[in-house]
């Protein structure tokens, strides 16, 4: 049977020893991003490999490994990168203080530092991010580690992390409790750029064009811990989107549509990323989805991540579909090892399913969503994640990742 529409992710629960400088845990600490958090905790994992919950918003791995760092580096929903993390429940502002401090006396380098707070979600009653942080710093503040806040050898973020507002997206996490989380932002970490790259600064634009953030997404949530993707495919490429991000994550590109000019226009957008990415291999040709795999042949490694052709209404498509079906067939000829990850059209209902499991299943491209998801598996792809996505009013696309059913 197939997963439900919205997933309860199971989480592997750290294993932490609590110290006066509160509980400490190992590996890294991700926050990431408030647009969709489960989807963030979805992403982490499948790029980190197995992680422990702190919040719906923060996650801890058990690798701090350069490799984890480079496969994190091609996340969609990472904010931060945090090194030596702990955490507390919520207590007075001092006492939050004191436990940083005393925490700074055994993993704060040498150099000067300064102070990032930031709060996630509500809020916490009686907390004050300034007043922690001004605290703290004088408190850690000594000839070996002058306060520097305009240029700073290190960095101490503390999150103030609360529950969420009311989300964008359903998450069945979204009441967990406050903790107040603390550690060094990671030298090597950068959160993504996504300045002058939105469709509209691409030489070749459609109205109809993904979100970089969500085409990234894509590929990212393809990763698994024992799958190293090289090569990104997408049979429907439109504009390029997917493919844009594949390149600047430094995977070779194997793209393809029907329409001639979308050919053209993906391989100018194509050009011009290529600028501002490592050096990949990469292909767009002008053909039906289900002669691809006699065009490429056999390819190790593959992410087949794709957005398929739709309209106001394409939730009730049955052409939609059946181009589903194909390229489901066409990713399993070419690499049945490889991850499926892909946005289909959904009813804006689906919405209410993840409120109320009674709820009527939401229509996926005509169809009710058990029969997607077994004519997928027939085709040699079992779903392993969904989450629904909004569009606007009268549409929303459901994201599904598959793995190979064997």
């Amino acid at each position: 049977m197939p997963r439900p529409v919205l997933c309860v992710e199971a989480f592997r629960v750290e294993v932490a020893r609590e110290t006066n400088g509160g509980k400490r845990v190992q590996g890294l600490t991700l926050i990431g991003s408030g647009w969709h958090p489960a989807l963030f905790r979805s992403e982490a994992e499948a790029l980190a490999g197995p992680i422990g919950l702190v919040h719906p918003r923060i996650v801890v791995t058990e690798s701090n490994g350069l490799e984890t760092l480079q496969r994190l580096s091609r996340a969609a929903l990472l904010d931060d990168v945090l090194l030596r993390g702990q955490n507390s429940a919520p207590i007075d502002a001092e006492s939050i203080a004191e436990k940083i401090a005393f925490w700074a006396i055994e993993n704060l380098p040498g150099g000067s530092f300064a102070i990032r707070p930031r709060g996630l979600g509500q809020g916490i009653d009686g907390l004050s991010k300034t007043a922690i942080a001004q605290t703290a710093g004088g408190l850690i503040s000594s000839p070996n580690h002058p306060v520097d806040l305009e240029n700073p050898e290190h960095e101490i973020v503390v999150v103030l992390a609360a529950p969420e507002d009311p989300p964008n997206h359903p998450d069945p996490l979204a009441d967990s409790p406050a903790r107040i989380v603390w550690g060094l932002r990671h030298p090597d970490w950068q959160r993504p750029d996504y300045a002058g790259r939105s469709p509209t600064d691409r030489p070749f634009f459609q109205p109809v064009s993904l979100d970089p953030r969500l085409a990234r997404l894509l590929i990212s949530l393809g990763h698994r811990t024992d799958f190293t993707p090289t090569t990104v495919i997408d049979p429907f490429c439109g504009t390029g989107g997917i493919v844009i991000e594949g390149m600047l994550a430094g995977l070779n590109i194997l793209a393809s549509d029907l329409d001639g000019r979308m050919v053209a226009g993906t391989t100018r957008n194509l050009t011009w990323a290529a600028k501002n990415s490592a050096e990949v291999a990469w292909d767009v040709q002008e053909m039906n989805v289900g002669m691809i795999p006699d065009l490429w042949g056999k390819v190790s490694g593959a992410i087949f991540a794709f957005d398929p052709p739709y309209g106001r209404n394409a939730w009730k498509s049955d052409d939609g579909f059946q181009l589903l079906l194909k390229a489901c067939s066409a990713a399993r000829s070419i690499d049945d090892t490889g991850s499926l990850c892909t946005l289909l059209p959904t009813e804006p209902t689906i919405f209410e399913k993840t409120r109320d499991p009674d709820a009527p299943d939401p229509l996926v491209m005509g169809l009710p969503w058990v029969e997607v998801a077994d004519q997928m598996l027939e085709r040699g792809w079992r779903v392993v994640l969904t989450a629904p996505v909004k569009v606007h009013r009268s549409l929303a696309r459901l994201l599904v990742v598959c793995h190979p059913s064997h």
